[in-house]
């Protein structure tokens, strides 16, 4: 089982699920998609680094195109979304390079 840790988040990358320690200690998990599941593992296991932006669009959608660019950015938006339930986690856009994942 390939489970990431990072901050107060779990993911399973071989179930596609997220979930999430809560400091009360209720613990809520969600299903992602194998993308946003995919996209996650590479940003944690990145461990703070940029991700390039080509590397993921090769990688989740076969080609780097102007229309998988804004794919990508949908997802990204997503997962800072989800993220910003624990405030010591960012996603951090390089512009113009890629994604990175810092914890405070």
């Amino acid at each position: 089982m390939n489970v990431l840790q990072i901050g107060r988040f779990e993911l399973n990358l071989q179930k596609q699920e997220l979930r999430f320690h809560a400091l009360d200690g209720t613990l809520s998990s969600r299903k992602l998609s194998f993308r946003e599941a995919s996209i996650l593992g590479m940003l944690i296991e990145a461990q703070g680094d940029i991700v390039e932006n080509h590397i993921l669009l090769i990688e989740f959608w076969d080609d780097d195109n102007i229309y998988n660019l804004n794919s990508l950015y949908v997802f990204m938006s997503r997962m800072k979304h989800i993220l910003s339930a624990d405030p010591s986690l960012k996603i951090i856009n390089a512009r113009g390079l890629g994604y990175r994942l810092i914890q405070f």
